[in-house]
């Protein structure tokens, strides 16, 4: 029995040992600095000897090609941001052929140990990056491919997550039965929006009106979502003057924290809590507040750390658009990017936070047996030694994994205006509470009528 306590103490401390893990961000720690001065060619050598210096490895492939892929974008090296992007794009979608059985397989570890598979909106968000960039080369047709990819993957997001959870419930490795949540958005407007400027610039009218009433629609069904008013949206054909389009991106894009939750067993299942908060707190965040669990007996109490999405926001509240140093109108908010990127969350949730509850309430079962054997077998000091050995082990395996790309906005906004044929000085004037904050200097732009004049601008406050 003794040699049992001690096998008992041994793979409790490798456990420990192989999931000490956690995610480390001190490479970003200079990012806010550098991307406020927009020394993107910084920004970009910092993440590239983050790699050589062993800050991604393997199993952060796809993080770091979301990374590097959208400092690319802003840096302007378009080419190397669709390369890149399309490097994540493609990481995922082979992950998530082996994400259910990874999950189930990760067994006592934390989910640092496995490889970064990304967010869903980092999934859609990726694919409307790559089409602003294949827009500036002039290649509508590839850009068209990348609008209609986001659409085409939130049809599938819901069932991409029951599938697993279904997978999940039905394997032999599955100790308690997790729900999945029910997806609450369909239709992204953002990339609608970009498509039926393409669909009108080739003179595909028809797709044009359908993209703008699918927009109106979003607004209609996705209230949550799209709690604002709606923008002005482009006119459905061209006319004989020219039409300035204008996409600009604010803040950056939520980061990932670490959040510490307590969990309580009652007959059959066991509860989640957060301190001084109700149960809608936690179904806010998670999307759930409890799991069944038919192997657990009352009377657990212990806390856990969980991973959450904190909006970051933007300090922009207004963005003018000067045409020959004249203000000519002004931008619309058009999609709460981080709102989204906090409503797909919640799909991955009930496999996350469902795994992470049910293995750490399996090792607080198992810890509590091998104290009582240790107890039993070595005396008071030695049934001790083995629980704390035991604590410091299980404690080690349940680091949250806060692993995030840092480099999508929070915020975008649209407008078109109408001008004069002819080459016209643009700038863009970004303010926060009626104060200018930074503007965009476009230069000297050649707009011309019957076809696509489209301005991209970005800001990080």
């Amino acid at each position: 029995m003794k040699r049992a306590v001690s096998l008992y103490i041994v793979i409790l401390v490798i456990l420990g040992s192989c999931a000490s893990m956690k995610t480390s961000n001190d490479h970003y720690k200079d990012m806010d600095e550098l991307l406020a001065r927009r020394n993107f060619p910084q920004a970009e050598t910092v993440i590239r000897d983050a790699k050589e210096n062993g800050k991604y490895t393997e199993k952060d492939k796809v993080l770091y090609y979301l990374d590097i892929g959208m400092l690319n974008y802003y840096n302007g090296s378009y080419s190397e941001s669709i390369d890149n992007l399309s490097a994540a794009e493609s990481g995922i979608e082979e992950l998530y052929t082996k994400s259910v059985g990874k999950a189930i397989a990760s067994g006592l570890l934390n989910d640092n140990a496995l490889d970064y598979s990304g967010e869903d909106y980092e999934d859609i968000y990726l694919n409307l990056f790559k089409g602003l960039s294949f827009l500036v080369h002039g290649n509508f047709d590839e850009a068209m491919v990348e609008l209609r990819r986001v659409n085409i993957k939130l049809g599938i997001l819901e069932d991409k997550y029951r599938k697993q959870i279904d997978e999940y419930n039905s394997s032999g490795n599955a100790e308690g039965q997790l729900q999945p949540v029910e997806s609450q958005f369909h239709n992204d407007v953002l990339a609608r929006y970009l498509s039926l400027l393409l669909y009108r610039d080739e003179e595909d009218f028809d797709g044009a009106r359908i993209d703008s009433e699918k927009i109106q629609d979003a607004f209609l069904q996705q209230g949550q979502l799209y709690n604002f008013e709606i923008p002005p949206l482009p006119v459905l054909e061209y006319g004989e003057t020219g039409l300035l389009n204008i996409i600009a991106f604010t803040g950056r894009s939520p980061a990932k924290m670490a959040k510490t939750l307590y969990i309580d067993s009652f007959g059959g299942f066991v509860q989640l809590s957060y301190t001084g908060e109700g149960d809608d707190y936690i179904n806010r965040m998670i999307g759930f507040d409890r799991i069944f669990m038919p192997i657990v007996k009352p009377g657990l109490h212990f806390k856990l750390q969980l991973p959450f999405l904190s909006l970051r926001g933007s300090d922009i509240s207004n963005i003018s658009v000067l045409v020959d140093g004249v203000e000519a109108g002004s931008l619309a908010f058009t999609e709460n990017m981080e709102r989204i990127a906090e409503e797909t969350f919640k799909l991955k949730q009930p496999l996350v936070v469902g795994k992470t509850v049910i293995r750490s309430v399996i090792k607080m079962i198992a810890k509590e047996t091998g104290k009582d054997v240790a107890n039993n077998q070595l005396g008071f000091w030695g049934g001790l030694l083995v629980g704390i050995a035991a604590d410091v082990a299980v404690d080690a395996t349940e680091n949250a994994d806060t692993r995030l790309s840092q480099f999508f906005p929070a915020h975008a906004y649209t407008g078109e205006i109408s001008v004069t044929p002819g080459m016209h000085d643009i700038q863009l004037v970004y303010y926060s509470n009626g104060m200018e904050i930074f503007r965009d200097y476009k230069g000297m732009i050649d707009i011309q009528p019957q076809t696509l004049n489209l301005v991209q601008s970005f800001v990080f406050q």
